[in-house]
């Protein structure tokens, strides 16, 4: 893609269509990914650690066993998943990232912790043990298609152990169409997630109402060659009735939603995550 196309790109963009799919598997791409993971100056990557531990002390009420089986699909660097080794679980962490699985293999091994780390995508995650808590946080449940998230909760029921619980973190649906109908905007970058190398970035965004989809669109020009790369990436947005009726479907019980006093989704996503919880 070159400068001229920007002009000639369709528009709208398409929901899980229009651009490359965000790189995340990508060893460059999710190094830069890392350190945002780390960061304790904000939580647009991964939450920082005292939200994270409020919402580990909420896991170990609900586990009393603390050698039950913990399973964090999306796990990133293994921020959850190592302060629930500590209190004694027995973990497994699934993530797409090389660099964030390299990272939590590495802490868990320097600080001789029961965790073990899959690189995987989390919709082909497989495992021959049962889990007593299966978590996916931070609304990463929305980025995946209708069909492909039911199989995760499906696959995820599968996993469960009796009586077992299965925590979600989602987008509520305004927050979803607030992040589509937000105004284009563009950035100047001497170094950034998307390149090493100075850059602009100009970011579109589009609601599709029909198919309740937050498209953003991701124009990286370089600042040393015409080149332009477009990246796309979509969320879906579902109201409550519909998370609920998914979770039935997939042969989970019914699910109820979190107070922000047992889960804490911090300061920067107060009505725009919402938990829900339910058990095989």
């Amino acid at each position: 893609m070159n400068l001229l196309d920007i002009t000639r790109r369709f528009v709208p963009a398409l929901p899980w269509v229009s651009g490359d799919k965000i790189p995340w598997n990508d060893p460059a791409f999710s190094q830069r990914m890392l350190e945002n993971h780390l960061s304790q100056q904000h939580d647009w990557a991964s939450r920082r650690l005292m939200i994270i531990k409020r919402q580990v002390e909420w896991v170990s009420q609900q586990l009393p066993d603390k050698h039950a089986k913990i399973l964090d699909l999306g796990c990133g660097p293994g921020l959850y998943t190592g302060m629930l080794a500590e209190l004694g679980y027995r973990c497994v962490g699934v993530d797409f990232s090389p660099a964030s699985i390299a990272y939590a293999t590495e802490q868990a091994k320097k600080q001789q912790m029961d965790v073990e780390y899959v690189l995987a995508d989390i919709r082909d995650y497989q495992s021959e043990h049962k889990f007593d808590l299966i978590m996916l946080t931070f609304g990463e449940f929305n980025v995946f298609t209708p069909a492909d998230a039911e199989q995760i909760l499906a696959n995820a029921s599968s996993l469960l152990s009796n009586n077992g619980i299965l925590v979600v973190e989602v987008h509520t649906y305004d927050e979803v169409r607030r992040q589509g109908e937000s105004l284009s905007s563009w950035q100047s970058y001497e170094t950034g997630l998307f390149s090493s190398n100075p850059h602009l970035l100009l970011q579109e965004n589009y609601w599709d109402q029909q198919q309740a989809t937050a498209t953003t669109r991701y124009l990286v020009i370089g600042a040393q060659q015409a080149d332009v790369l477009e990246y796309g990436a979509t969320m879906q947005a579902y109201t409550e009735s519909q998370y609920l009726s998914m979770f039935e479907h997939c042969g989970l019980k019914a699910a109820s939603r979190l107070m922000p006093e047992q889960w804490p989704v911090g300061d920067t996503f107060t009505d725009k995550l919402v938990v829900y919880v339910s058990c095989k």
